[in-house]
């Protein structure tokens, strides 16, 4: 398999050269954290975001916000899913009977005081879904999805369609082990999962990669190839890519494209076919970069150009595009400061910016 990925010696010192930026707008304040946005088929661009605590908080919420004019300006947060617990972690995507589908992760582990403690196996942690059957003005009771084979699933960036209308989710969790067992030396796997029903009820589809990889986000293209930007666990925590030439059941290894502290990465496909890679920023200038890969699909860190870089610290970040137009993307990021903005506090913004022209040979 011919991988399009251009793997270059890693160096992060100067700021690098910034985007065409077009307009930064605020999307929500005093929450935001992990936004996950698709462009609907009625027109409208959905983001779901975290709501209800900081990053971690036993009363975080799931809402959702809408936009009818192009990312121009925001409906207020509605709640998509609000229990007594830690609802966290989404991702998100469109069935083709127009059902919006959330998945995410809930987690209990949080001790009487509020802090969280994650080796408090007595408590519970589990995958759910929920639908919108009505455009996100309200959302069926979640349903919780069966992971036990993987210790633990948590759900990640954008939900795809495969031709034939089923639907694949990115869920990251442990190495595979029959029910009952014990598992020693837990490792971060990434997988795909699958759903035949629009999203009603999902099964293990394939593993897009072993040891150590966690948040991923998948792509299709137009041309049938599929791509995945991996995050790989502490302490590299970096995005590496792998591709997949049969709609995602089995996978190349991955190569890895970014420095470490750079994590997690969206895809979208822009309409010339060229794929628009964003990806958080947190060390250095903290914030977000993109990339935009040639007209071969080809990828490489040294083209990336800067989207934030004023973030107040490392907590930035998880961006999550959309295309405008054949030249312009919008990209949403959370940040819990931004030394440029500092009245939009902890917020979920968006950058409208330029796509560069294709380099063309002579």
């Amino acid at each position: 398999m011919t991988l399009l990925f251009a793997v270059l010696p890693f160096a992060v010192t100067a700021i690098e050269p910034g985007a065409t930026i077009v307009a930064e707008r605020l999307v929500v304040k005093d929450q935001g954290y992990f936004p996950v946005a698709q462009r609907l088929t009625d027109g409208r661009i959905a983001v779901v975001l975290r709501g209800g605590a900081p990053h971690l908080g036993i009363a975080g919420r799931l809402d959702m916000v809408f936009s009818n004019d192009e990312g121009k300006s925001w409906s207020a947060p509605g709640v998509v899913d609000d229990s007594p617990f830690d609802d966290r972690n989404p991702a998100f995507g469109q069935a083709a009977d127009g059902s919006l589908v959330v998945g995410f992760w809930r987690t209990a582990r949080y001790d009487d005081k509020g802090k969280y403690s994650p080796n408090r196996t007595d408590k519970p942690v589990s995958t759910w879904v929920t639908r919108s059957k009505d455009g996100g003005k309200t959302w069926d009771r979640p349903t919780e999805i069966d992971v036990c084979e993987i210790g633990y699933g948590s759900p990640y960036g954008k939900i795809i369609a495969l031709p034939d209308q089923s639907l694949l989710m990115p869920i990251y969790g442990e190495q595979p082990r029959r029910t009952g067992e014990e598992v020693k030396g837990r490792e971060d796997w990434s997988y795909l999962f699958h759903s035949t029903d629009h999203g009603v009820t999902w099964k293990h589809y394939s593993t897009i990669a072993t040891k150590r990889f966690n948040e991923t986000s998948v792509l299709l293209l137009r041309s049938g190839r599929m791509i995945a930007a991996l995050r790989t666990s502490a302490p590299e925590q970096a995005v590496w890519l792998a591709e997949s030439t049969n709609l995602g059941k089995s996978w190349s290894e991955p190569v890895r494209l970014t420095p470490p502290r750079h994590h997690p990465a969206d895809l979208i496909e822009l309409e010339d076919g060229r794929v628009l890679l964003t990806v958080g920023q947190r060390v250095g200038s903290l914030g977000a970069v993109a990339l935009v890969s040639d007209a071969n699909g080809k990828l490489e860190w040294s083209s990336r150009t800067t989207l934030i870089a004023d973030a107040t610290n490392g907590d930035c970040g998880y961006p999550s595009s959309v295309a405008l137009s054949r030249d312009r993307a919008l990209t949403f990021y959370y940040a819990v400061g931004r030394k440029g903005k500092p009245d939009w506090r902890t917020h979920c913004g968006v950058v409208e910016h330029r796509i560069p022209a294709i380099e063309r040979n002579p």
